[in-house]
């Protein structure tokens, strides 16, 4: 598929970035000569699952939705009425699901969060093959990441 061409290049994309430290600083700060990289990192982790109903009409026109450049719009996940379940982002990068949001003192929740789309128009009823799938990823998620 074209878009897994177009995600292939994004991650390089990313990696070139992450190789280009230590970047300048435009601030005019004195920096050491030298980047001395820490032995202590990891990749960020997820605190939160967030769950949307995709408000389409299909999971093909959502995932079309999610694969569009110019949407600014995505998930870790889509779930389709049959229970099918796309992963479309690895779970430790961020998606662009949750807008400008917050939840108690966390805000931009998109960096802390795995977002979940479940296909349904917002006025039916949720496909019991749906709910299953959902609740087998949370459970798998759960106990992933501890949330």
């Amino acid at each position: 598929k074209t878009t897994n061409h177009t995600y292939r290049k994004q991650a390089r994309k990313f990696v070139k970035l992450i190789r280009t430290y230590p970047l300048k600083d435009s601030a005019g700060l004195s920096y050491a000569a030298s980047f001395v990289g820490t032995t202590n990192f990891s990749i960020r982790k997820p605190s939160y699952v967030i769950i949307h109903h995709t408000a389409q009409n299909s999971c093909d026109q959502t995932l079309k939705t999610f694969t569009l450049p110019r949407t600014q719009v995505s998930a870790h996940y889509v779930i389709c009425k049959d229970g099918t379940v796309h992963h479309m982002l690895n779970d430790y990068l961020r998606a662009h699901h949750a807008g400008v949001s917050k939840w108690g003192g966390a805000v931009d929740i998109n960096s802390s969060s795995i977002g979940i789309e479940l296909d349904n128009d917002g006025f039916e009823v949720f496909d019991e093959r749906q709910v299953k799938s959902l609740t087998l990823l949370l459970e798998r998620l759960k106990k992933s990441f501890n949330i």
